[in-house]
């Protein structure tokens, strides 16, 4: 018992449960929006939420570690067997579902150049489209327009949040700016609101404050903000 309440206690572990809660609370939030499908069987949810929070312990490992963590691809791997189990009848979702599970695992090879922009550039993809488009085709066997439209921006929140974790090394302050521009731009492709302008500014506001915040802490209160964001964009 002692043991079991000095890992609780962990920071770390922490900060992992409450990373990972709330990067699957987005997910589910983003593959729910326009869903009118029917609902999942309670086995394929467990072995959806199963892969959802392996992959996010998994990449909040890796992260915080900057791709030197061994226990991340562990759980970045037995979720690659989740996300198989999730959709058993379906082989293009099944290897949509382990894409970024090795993407993740050939990260830590340094050799391969994937700690860059064009890393970057999947994983925000892979990140941000994996549980929703998954969850969301499973329950209507499509994708609809009205659907993947929000998900542009939230693919470009994972590049303006995520960017300092691939991008480590110092640039031109002008380089800076375009993950954000990116980001605003794509809020602005779903009208004009009320709630796209507090979420541009909530983005904004966080991008500046991002690097100033103790390393940490970084990844859970960009978990904490990135879902703000997207029940904004999602509701």
């Amino acid at each position: 018992m002692t043991t079991i309440m000095a890992f609780l206690k962990n920071k770390t572990v922490q900060q992992l449960f409450i990373f990972t809660f709330f990067q699957n609370l987005l997910w589910w939030v983003a593959g729910s929006t326009a869903a009118t499908g029917t609902p999942l069987a309670t086995n394929i949810k467990v072995y959806l939420g199963g892969y959802g929070m392996l992959v996010a312990a998994g990449y909040f490992l890796i992260l915080k570690r900057h791709f030197q963590s061994r226990i991340g691809p562990i759980f970045v791997v037995a979720a690659a067997t989740l996300g198989l189990l999730a959709a058993p009848h379906d082989h293009m979702l099944q290897l949509f579902a382990i894409l970024l599970c090795v993407f993740l695992v050939l990260a830590c090879v340094p050799q391969l150049g994937l700690q860059s922009a064009y890393g970057l550039v999947v994983f925000s993809f892979l990140a941000g489209c994996g549980v929703p488009v998954i969850l969301f085709f499973l329950r209507n066997h499509y994708l609809a327009m009205q659907f993947l439209m929000p998900m542009v921006p939230l693919v470009a929140s994972y590049l303006v949040f995520f960017e300092p974790y691939y991008l480590t090394k110092e640039r031109d302050w002008r380089w800076t700016l375009v993950t954000p521009a990116i980001l605003i731009l794509t809020l602005l492709t779903l009208g004009f609101s009320c709630q796209i302008v507090i979420a541009g500014l909530l983005a904004v506001a966080y991008w500046w404050l991002q690097p100033k915040i103790n390393d940490n802490y970084r990844l859970v209160t960009t978990s904490v903000v990135q879902l703000i964001l997207g029940l904004l964009i999602f509701d």
